[in-house]
């Protein structure tokens, strides 16, 4: 059993199985997820999560569902009209396709209503945004009773559970109103694990930094994992790197999947300890796997194996000089 924050360059997947069957959380590229569940002899997504429409968290989900070796048996997303890509309708084609031959389940109401309804073995998925009002409203633009409600504010932030404690939450691209709006209802974010939100970048707020502040300060994470891609964007932002640091000190882990142009403008160094292919080439952390453990919650490859990358970088954002190698075992907070 384990949830894999999977490296897949600009974007989001997360893998998360107990046995042959798993849930996955977003699929921008369909091939890291394809190895990953070949490697944990998983065949079986029991649900494919799309947290919202954006194509570096959905690209891949048409091929997903459609592939010869896989079997998906229910599909959980959210409508959004506001959203015209080619990739959306497309894997709303193939659902719709799927669903008329009894091969898939559709629903079309990600929300906390679900709750209870996603689990798969002895992993737990929670739904803890949007609630029931944002989610009957959906993204709106222009005049609005609620204000204005964007697609990243819509994105369902989902937290795994391994063997019923909080294990990682996943808050898809989640922004500002989004994050106020679950403050407002007091929901409980707590967990030792947080793949933060948009990558490490804007999130909508006057101040990022506060944001990420007051996020962090919310869940309470000993690790952050920033999913992104080394040719895309400058993430994470180094304001949101200082705000996570100024709610939880030099203690929290910070990890990346891909080399940040943003802690290494130069060409990267030597990459001969890392696996080969394309993604794996720009790893820094590479993907995680996180389990469950006696003590609490332990991640892998560890903080070690992290740290022949962060020595070559020249300007690395997630080292300061309090915080020291160790084995990477993290201590899971009791619900």
């Amino acid at each position: 059993m384990a949830a894999q924050i999977l490296n897949v360059g600009h974007g989001n997947c997360s893998f998360i199985h107990d046995g042959p069957n798993g849930v996955v959380v977003d699929v921008p590229a369909v091939a890291p997820l394809l190895e990953a569940m070949d490697r944990a002899g998983a065949s079986t997504v029991d649900h494919l999560i799309l947290s919202h429409a954006d194509n570096d968290h959905i690209k891949g989900a048409a091929a997903l569902m459609a592939h010869d070796e896989v079997t998906v048996k229910a599909l959980w997303a959210n409508p959004d009209s506001t959203k015209l890509s080619e990739a959306f309708i497309d894997l709303l084609t193939v659902a719709a396709d799927r669903h008329q031959r009894g091969l898939i389940k559709v629903s079309t109401n990600l929300n906390v209503g679900a709750d209870g309804a996603l689990n798969c073995g002895r992993v737990g998925v929670r739904i803890l945004h949007p609630g029931i009002l944002w989610a009957g409203v959906g993204p709106t633009k222009g005049k609005h009773p609620l204000g204005s409600i964007t697609s990243n504010g819509m994105s369902a932030v989902v937290r795994i559970e391994l063997d019923g404690n909080p294990a990682v939450l996943l808050p898809g691209d989640l922004d500002a109103k989004g994050f106020a709006e679950m403050r407002r209802v007091g929901v409980d974010m707590t967990a030792p694990v947080l793949v933060f939100p948009h990558h490490g970048g804007r999130s909508g707020a006057a101040d990022n930094r506060e944001f990420a502040r007051e996020l962090a300060r919310a869940v309470q994470p000993e690790l952050v994992i920033f999913s992104h891609g080394r040719s895309s964007f400058l993430n994470p932002r180094k304001e949101i790197v200082d705000g996570i640091r100024d709610a939880l000190g030099s203690k929290v882990r910070i990890a990346c999947t891909q080399v940040s142009r943003a802690c290494h403008p130069s060409p990267l160094p030597d990459a001969s300890h890392r696996s080969q292919g394309t993604y794996s080439q720009l790893a820094c952390a590479g993907s995680l796997s996180i389990t469950a453990t006696s003590k609490g919650v332990s991640w892998s490859p560890g903080a070690s194996h992290h740290s022949i990358t962060v020595d070559s970088l020249e300007s690395p954002m997630c080292r300061t000089r309090e915080v020291s190698v160790d084995t990477g075992v993290l201590q899971a907070k009791k619900k």
